[in-house]
């Protein structure tokens, strides 16, 4: 039974909405009608701004202080809705310094459309949001209606705005002084922003070499909670890069999950840990991604790469993918390469960047015999002089050492705790950094979206979009497992 909500925005829908919701402030409210996507989870509502639909002209009556709506205002939403397959709901602004919570106009207001659009786009949420400003920080509440209950808003997520929830009248959450382990990070960061990251939940999708290192960071700088997924069980090659790993772990043959999940209790055991033995984009690991605040791609499988794009734009995720290259030549390294990739919902897709081989995520989804099949077809037409490769593409191995892995997971947490501490943003749009050429070679790889690719036109549609996921998982894969 879902309980809760959580409410997304990407910061181009934010931008314009402050505008709207604030361009009568200090004193007086605003609204605007606004159309989401959304996600039921086993126990929340997950909601994304999609779109706003601005008041124009007289839609909204500008000689009285509260917000009051005009009927073709409203009336035009309510067509428009049965038109399309999103949710359609009512942001205002509270004056300042006033919560963000509902008044009795408000209770009135949300009485009425919750039942009125029901009749125009049914089995649709309807949702209402308030945002304010109380002490100079951005404030914002709301609730839902969903299948006949108010679903109280528990947690809003706009990208790289920090914001406090507001919920029963109070903010949701808050802390009091600042723990004694964190104190080094919160004089260089603030009170306010260790409070904001004890608050947060970081997903990392691989739990090898780099993961674990983004995860060890990420639990020593105090984040709250750590969603973690990986499908392996610790290999003896794994002890020289897995931060936490030992001997005795790959003789007991204990997941990396498990793994992670017993090194983040020994630094920090009141660090909340949901680990899943399993991997993008299976469904459970989905409902729990889209619950983060921030997701790290440390794996150097494509689909999982290719789904967590995927999922940043419709779910509005603020995503790092993360990879890292050995190269030599003649007994030589002649390149230790980490690449620092933004993946934010307005940012271009992994595919508009060309960082996807479809042969490379056809045989990663394979089973063992298909995949063995091929190599034998290929292997015997290339006994007859004939091409190989329409069987079996034999790819490079992407090499990695320990140092390198535990630079770039380092590197990457240190991003996202910029991100949720609200100190800082990635300098970058794809960041490549080759630590042996002259001058470290750093260099940021800005690139522009493909007008026509499906990227441009899902975002924060989450389920709703009329676009397929970009990629499935297979059947034959066994189901995610919650360790």
């Amino acid at each position: 039974m879902r309980t809760s909500a959580i409410v997304r925005c990407a910061a181009p829908e934010w931008n314009t909405l402050r505008e709207i919701l604030f361009s009568r402030y200090p004193e007086l409210e605003w609204a605007t009608f606004a159309r989401f996507g959304w996600r039921e989870t086993t126990d929340q509502l997950v909601v994304t701004l999609a779109t706003i639909d601005p008041p124009s002209g007289s839609d909204l009556d500008d000689r009285v202080g509260h917000v009051a709506i005009s009927e073709p205002y409203s009336l035009r939403m309510a067509l428009g809705a049965e038109k399309h397959s999103l949710a359609v709901g009512v942001i205002h602004s509270h004056p300042e310094n006033c919560p963000p919570v509902a008044s009795a106009i408000d209770d009135d207001m949300d009485s009425y459309y919750s039942s009125y659009l029901e009749g125009f786009a049914p089995d649709r949420p309807y949702i209402s949001l308030i945002a304010s400003t109380v002490r100079g920080d951005l404030s914002l509440g709301g609730r839902i209606f969903w299948r006949g209950e108010w679903l109280p808003v528990q947690h809003f997520a706009v990208e790289r705005t920090p914001s406090t929830t507001w919920a029963s009248q109070k903010p949701v959450n808050r802390q009091g002084r600042t723990r004694e382990r964190t104190r080094r990070l919160a004089s260089a960061f603030g009170d306010e922003a260790a409070d904001r990251l004890r608050r947060s939940t970081v997903a990392v999708i691989g739990a090898g070499g780099t993961g674990s290192a983004a995860i060890e960071t990420l639990a020593r700088a105090g984040v709250g909670k750590l969603i973690i997924v990986d499908p392996e069980s610790i290999g003896e090659s794994n002890l020289e890069r897995v931060h936490g790993s030992c001997p005795d772990h790959v003789r007991d043959g204990i997941s990396k999950v498990a793994l992670a999940k017993e090194h983040v209790r020994a630094i920090d055991d009141s660090c909340v840990v949901q680990g899943f033995v399993g991997s993008l984009p299976q469904q459970e690991v989905v409902d729990a991604l889209v619950t983060a605040d921030v997701a790290l791609g440390c794996t150097d499988q494509q689909h999982s790469r290719l789904a967590l794009s995927d999922i940043a734009i419709r779910y509005l995720i603020p995503a790092i993918d993360c990879g890292v290259l050995l190269e030599g030549k003649d007994g030589k390294v002649t390149a230790q390469v980490i690449q620092l990739v933004r993946l934010l919902a307005a940012d271009p897709c992994v595919l508009c960047r060309g960082m996807i081989n479809p042969t490379q995520i056809a045989q990663e989804l394979m089973t063992d015999d298909e995949r063995e099949q091929r190599r034998r077809a290929a292997m015997e037409a290339e006994s007859k002089g004939q091409d190989g490769n329409p069987y079996w593409h034999n790819l490079p191995q992407l090499n990695t050492v320990g140092y390198l892995t535990t630079m770039a997971g380092a590197l990457a947490a240190g991003y996202v705790i910029g991100w949720l501490a609200g100190r800082f943003d990635p300098p970058f749009e794809r960041l490549q950094m080759n630590l042996v050429a002259s001058y470290f070679d750093v260099t940021d790889n800005e690139q522009t979206p493909r007008p026509q690719c499906s990227c441009r036109r899902i975002r924060g549609w989450a389920d709703q979009g009329n676009v397929d996921a970009l990629v499935t998982p297979p059947r034959h894969w066994p189901t995610a497992r919650l360790v």
